[in-house]
């Protein structure tokens, strides 16, 4: 067998088609990546990578050791991180998106007693964008399916379809928008999802967010609290906004929605194999699943002007 931190190179570097940000990853230097590379290819007597304008790109031959090589590091990190366990199940690590946690999950009282009895649930809430399934993680939640990552178990939880919504004291400042087209006057506010205002200006209104007074947030719950504060238009949902819009904090502008996101559960199957894991992932998808549907149930008797979040996307007129 080749070398193992050879290997382990050589799989960062076909994932980032960099050397640099591959030696970032691996806390090396660029010389040492370079160096892993050359005697992985001398192993092989054959060069894995093209040279192109500074860029590494896999030839036909680093092309077939990628996707074994990747399934075995990704078993041995999910082996690895099992045997690590002070006392295997002992504690659930749950990665999730900030915003998600702090206004779906947090409010219902079943997401500590998902996990099995006994087990400890240790909640992250730093944004998620890897390349790969995060180490430390047992079960990650987020608004994308990360279609990069590998031997894992993916479940779609719920779809989040938004429309204009504001404060009520925005509408002191500026005349209520009467057509689509006239949002463009207020100040928008945007969340993680940086291309939904646009998506939902041209399809309604033929025209962009370009050239609007636009704020953009990282986490989409400092995006709602900025815009209860009337700090300017956003696109809302009965999701994330369920709060701010039962209690009037946040008004429907008009009924057209678009959708958005959608939210998953991931977890590596390895993981997924063991009894804790698994319940608390099928507990958890269980509990988001019946909470969408709660809402969903609880808005379809209203009228449309009332009900602005068409689950399926439609324009209600």
């Amino acid at each position: 067998m080749p070398p193992l931190n050879a290997i382990r190179t050589f799989e960062a570097v076909a994932r980032h088609q960099h050397l640099g940000h591959a030696a970032d990853e691996l806390n090396v230097t660029h010389s040492a990546v370079s160096q892993q590379l050359k005697h992985l290819e001398e192993w092989f007597e054959q060069e894995l990578f093209s040279r192109v304008k500074g860029r590494l790109i896999l030839n036909s031959a680093g092309s077939q050791l990628l996707d074994g090589y990747s399934r075995a590091l990704n078993l041995m990190h999910d082996t690895t991180d099992l045997l690590q366990r002070r006392v295997p199940g002992e504690h659930l690590d749950l990665h999730c998106d900030p915003a998600f946690f702090s206004k779906v999950m947090m409010p219902l009282d079943d997401v500590a007693r998902a996990a099995t009895s006994g087990v400890t649930l240790d909640v992250k809430t730093t944004a998620i964008n890897r390349a790969a399934f995060p180490d430390t993680a047992d079960i990650v939640i987020d608004h994308s399916q990360h279609d990069e990552w590998r031997n894992v178990t993916r479940e779609h939880l719920l779809d989040v379809h938004g429309f204009p919504a504001c404060a009520p004291s925005l509408l002191e400042k500026f005349d209520r928008p009467k057509r689509p087209i006239d949002l463009r006057r207020l100040p928008l506010l945007h969340g993680a999802d940086r291309d939904s205002w646009n998506s939902w200006l041209v399809e309604f209104s033929g025209s962009s967010s370009a050239g609007c007074a636009n704020t953009f947030y990282d986490d989409f719950a400092m995006t709602i609290d900025a815009a209860v504060r009337g700090r300017g238009a956003i696109l809302a949902d009965p999701v994330l906004c369920q709060h701010e819009l039962e209690t009037g904090k946040l008004v429907p502008l008009f009924d057209h929605t678009i959708h958005e996101v959608s939210y998953y559960a991931i977890c590596t199957n390895i993981k997924y194999s063991t009894r804790a894991v698994r319940q608390a992932f099928d507990n958890i998808v269980k509990m988001l699943r019946d909470h969408d549907a709660d809402i969903r149930a609880a808005q379809k008797g209203k009228k449309p002007t009332q009900r602005p979040w068409d689950t399926h996307g439609a324009v209600n007129q």
